[in-house]
Order: structure tokens, then sequence, then C-alpha cells
């Protein structure tokens, strides 16, 4: 599959090493990449400019990147069922356990996620209205956020962007332009539709979805470090806050100081604020009652 806005090879050299090639049309931020990769290792490709005169006087920008091996998400749980999307969200948990960077979100509050929801509130768009509150009760929580460890989010977490082994293992995790740390909790805010789906433009619960939640909950906390899961366990209802704002984020995203948002998770919001997270919520239904907006 292809972006709109970069074309890429796949490249066997002569010495039997196997690259991606991409071609952009801006900029790639590698920071992105190797704060990802100090953190995740080797499911996460190295990535390297590539300078050219020739293709810079063209605007367009060359990099070499690690060769991941595995299929898509969405192609590799082909045939797998319920066990292969329960696979895959147990060990994408567990891929995120190593997630740690420090004990301190506070620079991440105020450099991202201060000017997010300032963004929102100062944003015409009358599809924020039903939620402005919500959004004005996290801008008053965030000196409570900095408290959460700071921990590696993938902007863009989906069935596109997670390669996968036979087994349903993950192997890779792409495509990390516009990621940067958060505060742990709010990079997990598309849990809902990494254990669930949409169809049609309408958000599903497969049979198997709280038992996949969980599985991804559970892979997450049980490889994490002791110490630091000890103290998350402290914290418990500030991870629940945390992955309904990162919930809220990714429906009304910010890019190049722009507010947008999604029409089809702006379907599914009002569902979604019901969220509680296994550790919150012990033997009750993942959503409760949806209220009016």
């Amino acid at each position: 599959m292809q972006g709109m806005f970069s074309r890429t090879l796949f490249l066997t050299l002569a010495d039997g090493r196997e690259i991606v090639l991409q071609f952009r049309t801006e900029p790639l931020d590698l920071d992105a990449f190797q704060i990802a990769k100090r953190a995740l290792g080797a499911i996460v490709p190295d990535a390297k400019a590539l300078e050219n005169e020739e293709l810079l006087s063209e605007h367009v920008w060359a990099y070499s990147l690690t060769r991941l091996h595995g299929k898509m998400w969405i192609r590799g749980v082909e045939g797998k069922g319920a066990e292969g999307r329960i696979a895959i969200n147990r060990s994408l948990g567990r891929a995120f356990s190593k997630g740690y960077i420090s004990s301190s979100s506070g620079e991440a509050v105020n450099s991202k996620i201060r000017p997010h929801l300032e963004a929102i509130l100062a944003s015409p768009s009358q599809e924020i209205l039903p939620y402005r509150h919500h959004f004005e009760s996290f801008l008053e929580k965030l000196e409570e956020l900095k408290k959460l460890p700071l921990w590696v989010a993938h902007y863009d977490l989906n069935e596109v962007n997670v390669l996968v082994d036979e087994d349903c293992h993950v192997t890779g995790l792409i495509d990390w332009e516009l990621s940067s740390p958060l505060p742990f909790g709010v990079g997990f805010g598309r849990i809902h539709t990494l254990a669930g789906e949409y169809s049609n433009g309408e958000f599903c619960m497969p049979d198997e979805f709280e038992v996949t939640e969980r599985a991804f909950w559970n892979g997450l906390f049980d490889g994490t470090p002791a110490d630091i899961r000890d103290m998350l366990k402290k914290e418990m209802a500030l991870v629940q806050d945390a992955v309904i704002l990162g919930t809220l984020l990714d429906c009304f995203f910010l890019v190049d100081g722009k507010v947008g948002f999604g029409e089809v998770s702006l379907k599914a919001l009002p569902k979604f604020l019901t969220y509680r997270i296994p550790f919150v919520r012990g033997s009750e239904a993942p959503y409760g009652e949806i209220r009016a907006v």
C-alpha cells in the first residue's frame, strides 16, 4: 500500500541486504524513528537520509530504511479469525511495554498536548461544540497528567502500519512520521479500533472484542518493568483519563496548526467516551451507557 506523497521500492543489494528506499515530497522527521528505535528495538526500522542534490532541487527527499519482514496486519490476519486478532493485540501490548522514556511527561504536555487542546478550543468547527466541556476539563488536568511517565506513541497506529508473522506476532511498526512521545495512555487512544473495527462507517465490536482488548492491556502491563508497573497501578484513574484524552485527540487531530476531525471516528465518539480500561472497570463491560451530547 502506498501513501499519497511518497513512492517506495524494496531493494536487495549486491551483498544480500534488503532495504526500503523511499522518495517523498516532504522531508521525514528522523528523530521520531530514532526515539522509537531506542525504546522498542528491532521492530522499528533504522532510517537515514540519502543526500542527492538533483532530487532536492526537485523538492524530493530520499530515505533508506531497514526492511522489516512480515505482512501488514490487515493481510496477516486473513483466515486467522478471532485468535489472530487476539494474538496481534497481545503481541502489540508487549511491544509497547518497552516504550518507557522518562519518569515525567512535563515537556510533552506543554509542547504537544496543551497546544493541541488550545487549538481545538479556539477552532470555529461546530463539531467540537458537544465535546467542548471535555476539552476544557482536560486542560485543567494537564498538571496531573505530567505525573505519568513519558512513553513511545505512534501517531497512526493501524492495521497497515503493524507488521506480523504467520503466528500473528508483531514483527514491525512502520511509518513513524509525525509521532512523538506522550504521557502513558494517551498513545493508546486507538484501542477501540485495535480490538474492534469500522465496517461501512460504523464502529463494530466483534464477539472477541473484550478478550482482545484485555489481551492488549495485559500484554502491555505484564511486560512493563515492575517498578514502573507499580507506579502506574497507583495512578490508574489518571491512566484512564489519559486514554480518553488520547481518544479525543485522535478524533480531533492537529496537523500544521490546523484542527481536523475524522467523520467516522466522530460518529463513534459518544460510545468511545464511555470506555473504561480493564484495570478500572474490573469484570464490567468495556463501554457504559451512551449519554446525549
